[in-house]
């Protein structure tokens, strides 16, 4: 019997994985189920966060964490952020963050992210899971700005033996791992490590990058995953 196709899961730092994925999926709609939809998709989650939302999982106290209504909290009117998972922000539940005060706005919005955690509550699956971290989107610093320090969105040796061990625990020992990051946002020992690649992807308003921008790894990781 054929193994199940490699799944691809971003883990962070923001929406242009998603972006990337949706890029390529459209030019290759066979590919379209192994790019799973996740708690990750269209938050902003700095490396920290990263390591919260996974290390919950693990030790399967992240649905009980999200399913908390007492522990989200606002801040400047419109970012929403949750005090077990530092370095998570909800950037784009604005509308929810503004009626945050609404129990039906509060339980609609922990059933959705209850909802896009899903491969992180039950991780188990047939094939092999392959995790996307990025810190390129061009708009990151400016976007993060005030907000969450931008040295918790840099790559260091250190994080990236973390998130490499964390995902291991999490999906098995066949987890395969791409680190995308810009040369000036990635310490130098850790620029040759496994899956890291340095794509220097100027900083602007920008913020899908171009539509082929990930094509060579992930037609990598469809194609070996077919054979």
């Amino acid at each position: 019997m054929a193994a199940a196709p490699t799944r691809v899961l971003t883990i962070g730092c923001s929406c242009i994985n998603r972006f990337q994925f949706d890029f390529y999926q459209a030019r290759h709609p066979s590919s379209e189920p192994q790019f799973v939809r996740s708690l990750f998709d269209w938050n902003i989650v700095s490396l920290v966060g990263t390591e919260s939302i996974l290390s919950h999982a693990i030790d399967g106290t992240l649905g009980q964490v999200l399913g908390d209504p007492a522990q989200y909290h606002v801040e400047w009117e419109v970012l929403l952020f949750h005090r077990q998972l530092p370095g998570v922000c909800f950037f784009h539940e604005q509308e929810s963050a503004k009626a945050f005060d609404d129990p039906e706005q509060k339980k609609a919005l922990i059933s959705k992210l209850t909802h896009q955690a899903a491969p992180f509550l039950v991780p188990d699956y047939p094939g092999r899971t392959h995790l996307v971290w990025s810190n390129i989107q061009p708009n990151l610093p400016d976007t993060v700005n005030n907000v969450t320090p931008w040295a918790d969105f840099q790559l260091t040796a250190a994080r990236h033996r973390t998130l490499r061990t964390l995902g291991v625990k999490l999906f098995g020992p066949d987890t395969g791992f791409t680190f995308l990051t810009t040369k000036a946002d990635a310490a130098a020992d850790v620029i040759d490590a496994v899956g890291v690649q340095v794509i220097d992807l100027p900083r602007g308003p920008e913020y899908e990058g171009a539509p082929a921008l990930y094509d060579s790894f992930l037609t990598s990781i469809v194609e070996q995953s077919h054979r």
